[in-house]
């Protein structure tokens, strides 16, 4: 059985999830895997050893899918991780085994209708998303409600004298690309500038090649390391670390909120980042947040925008952000975080952590594997 994977560039979160998935379908022998996609994604993918073949392709853009519908062809499956344009157009060109995983059911102001008839619609609920379901997602065929599909075990860890900065893949096509940059060198620059050099013992900054490349910093420093990690690297970096300022998506959430950490989490880059960090602050975890709501310039933005428009309005803030110099208030944000322990809202995290489904990849992988081949599992697939 020949599987396609594609996962929408779109920072770590829809490859994160897809290689999970694509783990647990590694242990099945008669599956042979391939992945199809751009950017972070393809970064990630390349660096995860999961896959025999890479193809490059935008697979949010249209015409570059047509141009490789002959690879498409060549599949019995397509599993897509947020990747809209991609599994609609499998469906569209004979793949009616095509899967597709979702994040943010809890976030869309609509479905596209091309999405409907996919084989499964794999709901990941991080962010209780059940009453929004209910207003825009009656039409999907096959709806099936999983937990996070990441690692989110609950942790005492041991740490080690280190800060550790995750600006995530910074990357998406609806974002433009020199402002994410530029946003990132200066808000890194603002945070290591209230930082003493005796205050930690190593200062690990990590992301995307494609941001960390045009990190430039004010002042050098031999105790700090910049550099891409595959993720479970980066899981062992944040869980020794004793503090750690992240990136706000939801997989830093989720794969930190159940370790005993002091958390800040940076302002978003994008619509689903900002709405991300005004629920962590309604439950009342204990996280340090900067958020766009610190600044003066901000002005309210509402739940249930389109995705672009969403978009454009959070990265309004950035330019804004970059006009001016607001050192002083990322200074007293970064004071208070680097001087308080978070470890009084440890039991409430741990609380969060288990009211949440566990072991997604393995459901989701196994639904596929059932589906594929009716339940039949031998020694040579298990």
């Amino acid at each position: 059985m020949r599987i396609l994977v594609s996962a929408e560039s779109f920072g770590y979160g829809p490859i994160t999830t897809g290689l999970n998935v694509v783990k647990e379908l590694k242990n099945h022998s008669n599956l042979k895997l391939d992945f199809i996609g751009s950017g972070i994604a393809l970064e990630q993918a390349k660096m995860s050893g999961f896959f025999d073949k890479l193809y490059i392709c935008d697979t949010f853009d249209n015409k570059d899918l047509e141009k490789n519908i002959d690879i498409f062809k060549k599949y019995d499956m397509l599993l897509s991780s947020e990747n809209v344009n991609g599994a609609i157009f499998a469906l569209n060109n004979g793949i009616k085994n095509t899967y597709y995983i979702d994040n943010l059911m809890w976030m869309w102001d609509k479905i596209p209708e091309g999405l409907n008839n996919v084989r499964k619609f794999f709901i990941s609920e991080t962010i209780p998303c059940k009453d929004n379901f209910n207003r825009i997602g009656r039409n999907i065929v096959n709806p099936i409600f999983v937990g996070p599909v990441r690692n989110f075990d609950k942790k005492n860890c041991s740490t080690k004298n280190q800060l550790i900065i995750n600006i995530g893949g910074a990357e998406s096509f609806l974002l433009e690309y020199n402002l994410i940059t530029k946003f990132y060198n200066k808000i890194i620059n603002d945070i290591l500038s209230n930082i003493s050099p005796d205050r930690f013992d190593s200062i690990l900054i990590c992301g995307g090649s494609g941001v960390l490349k045009e990190i430039v910093l004010e002042k050098e420093n031999k105790k700090i390391k910049i550099k891409t990690l595959i993720h479970e690297d980066y899981l062992k970096e944040m869980e020794e670390s004793e503090y750690c300022i992240l990136a706000s998506g939801l997989g830093n959430f989720i794969e930190s909120v159940g370790k005993n950490k002091n958390i800040l989490f940076l302002p978003p880059i994008n619509y689903s980042q900002l709405l991300q960090l005004d629920y962590y602050s309604k439950e009342n975890l204990g996280f340090e947040i900067i958020n766009w709501s610190n600044f003066k310039f901000y002005k309210e933005i509402p739940q249930f925008l389109d995705e672009e428009t969403g978009v454009n309005m959070v990265v309004s803030n950035i330019k804004h952000y970059l006009e001016e110099d607001y050192r002083n208030i990322i200074s007293m944000k970064i004071n208070k975080f680097l001087s308080s322990n978070q470890n009084v809202f440890f039991e409430r995290r741990y609380k969060y952590i288990d009211s949440l489904e566990q072991n997604a990849s393995k459901k989701i992988a196994k639904i596929i594997f059932d589906d594929l081949y009716g339940g039949e599992i031998n020694e040579d697939t298990k």
